[in-house]
């Protein structure tokens, strides 16, 4: 079966989406995401990793890459 051609709208739209950044009002630099892993103690002395999506920029780099 052939692969669904983007309207030319479509594709205007996902580059609206995709190019729209975030800029801190602290530093003035744009925030940049990432998947931030911690660690979390279950039950019976157990880890497990929790993902979280973050935005970081040149102000709070420092506190979330220690």
């Amino acid at each position: 079966m052939p692969k669904k051609e983007r309207t030319f709208a479509a594709k205007l739209a996902h580059e609206s989406r995709v190019t729209q950044r975030e800029i801190c009002t602290v530093c003035g630099k744009e925030k940049t995401p990432v998947v931030y892993i911690a660690a979390l103690s279950g039950a019976k002395n157990t880890w497990r990793p929790q993902r979280r999506r973050i935005k970081i920029c040149d102000c709070n780099r420092n506190e979330i890459y220690g």
